[in-house]
């Protein structure tokens, strides 16, 4: 497939992979025509897709983070408030320095998550390629309906427990303890993660595709929106939605520390015995939350 789809989008990683090496690595770089992917090493596809998550993910945070900020913390009413009743509670330093911390983050991540997309190149996954027949009801259902919920509910149930792992006295300090600095969180949180940490409670996403079939499209998308939820959940703004561990349910983790660990939904932590709901406390219950400016 030669059509030269938005860095690859509609082809998946490989497609990605390989749009990359012809049209951007073989004829900027490296300044030849031909295109034989069969002899690329293993190092050089590490690096591009090394190259391609971490500029991905960059572009994905450094447009929607900067907007999500302006319009949910930076703008304020005639009372002086803001959506996210948000205010520098926690010194002028926050944000640059969540910025600083992810960005680095965000580039070792992407060189840890890159074995994955290998071996998905290489075939070793149930990723699947070609769609279903026109008249196949039970394929289409799947690829659209079934393996998306099957990904939801793997996902969450795993990273439940990763998180719940890492609040753990012997791993808290020295991984987790980071993405825990700041408890009033910005859309700037959502990277601001000890690498092995997001990387640990990323895990889930990669190991779901080498048990259990998805189409490559769906997984790509599947990637995306886990991180654009990354991103939502910490940026302290939420709907009322039934079984959704939304933003408020994760600034009530970061504030309260041991409730609300799970990723989407509440089930595990009602399971778990760690549910708080966040709408019985500020500023989710209506009261204000006394401003304390700091330095």
């Amino acid at each position: 497939m030669e059509v030269p789809t938005v860095i690859g989008l509609g082809l998946g990683f490989d497609g990605t992979s390989n749009w990359i090496n012809k049209h951007v690595v073989d004829k900027y770089i490296l300044g030849v025509d031909e295109f034989k992917p069969e002899e690329y090493s293993v190092a050089r596809k590490f690096f591009v897709l090394w190259t391609f998550l971490t500029i991905f993910t960059y572009l994905l945070y450094f447009t929607l983070c900067p907007v999500m900020y302006h319009f949910l913390y930076t703008k304020r009413d005639a009372a002086g408030n803001n959506v996210a009743a948000w205010n520098w509670r926690e010194g002028k330093d926050q944000v640059r320095n969540e910025i600083k911390l992810s960005a680095w983050s965000i580039c070792v991540m992407a060189g840890m998550t890159a074995p994955f997309e290998l071996l998905v190149e290489q075939g070793y996954t149930k990723i699947y390629w070609d769609l279903p027949a026109r008249d196949d009801f039970g394929g289409w259902f799947y690829l659209l309906v079934g393996s998306p919920l099957l990904f939801l509910a793997f996902s969450d149930t795993c990273v439940y427990w990763i998180h719940r792992m890492l609040h753990h006295r012997l791993l808290y300090a020295p991984i987790h303890k980071l993405h825990h600095k700041y408890k009033e969180t910005t859309p700037f949180s959502a990277y601001a993660f000890h690498p092995l940490d997001g990387w640990l409670q990323g895990c889930p996403y990669h190991v779901f595709v080498f048990l259990f079939p998805m189409h490559h499209v769906t997984y790509f998308m599947s990637l995306a929106m886990v991180g654009l939820w990354t991103i939502n959940i910490h940026d302290r703004t939420t709907m009322k939605l039934p079984f959704v561990n939304g933003a408020a349910h994760h600034t009530i983790h970061h504030t309260g520390f041991n409730y609300n660990y799970g990723q989407y939904l509440v089930f595990w932590d009602k399971i778990g015995g760690s549910f708080r709901d966040p709408f019985a406390y500020a500023p989710y219950n209506g009261e204000k939350i006394k401003e304390r400016k700091t330095e």
